[in-house]
C-alpha cells in the first residue's frame, strides 16, 4: 500500500491516487524522454567540457552531439544499434535492454523495485 493515498470523486468517476505518485515510471517513453534530455544536456554544456579537454569541437551540432551521446550510452549498455535507435525512438520493449540502459543512465529499475516486462513495468514484492 502506498503512503500517500488520495480518493478523488470527478463526476461518476472515483479515482484513487498514491501508487501513480510514489512509484518511478521506467516505460519505454520515459526512457526516450531521458536519453533526449541528456542529449539537449550535453549539447548545451559542450561548450564548458570540449575545448579545454579537446574531446569535441565547441561548434558541433545538436546531431553530432546525440550521435556522441548516443555511442557512448550504446557501449556502456552493452546493447546493439538496433536497440539504442528503438529506446531512442521509444519503442523498445524488451526488459533486458531497457533495464541496461536505465542503469547506464544512474537509474537501475531494481533499485526502486520495479521489475521491468515487455513494454511496461510492475512492482517488485518478491
Amino acid at each position: 500500500m502506498s503512503p500517500i493515498r488520495k480518493d478523488v470523486t470527478i463526476g461518476d468517476c472515483r479515482l484513487i491516487l498514491g501508487d501513480c505518485l510514489t512509484r518511478p515510471d521506467f516505460s519505454p517513453a520515459m526512457l526516450s524522454l531521458f536519453l533526449r534530455a541528456r542529449a539537449h544536456f550535453a549539447h548545451e554544456n559542450r561548450d564548458a567540457e570540449g575545448p579545454q579537454k579537446g574531446k569535441h569541437p565547441a561548434r558541433c551540432g545538436f546531431q553530432a552531439t546525440t550521435k556522441r551521446e548516443k555511442a557512448i550510452w550504446r557501449k556502456l549498455a552493452r546493447v546493439t544499434h538496433a536497440e539504442m535507435e528503438f529506446a531512442w525512438m521509444g519503442r523498445l520493449l524488451s526488459p533486458a535492454p531497457r533495464a541496461r540502459l536505465w542503469g547506464a543512465l544512474g537509474h537501475v529499475p531494481g533499485d526502486y523495485g520495479i521489475l521491468l516486462t515487455h513494454g511496461g513495468q510492475e512492482r517488485d514484492d518478491g
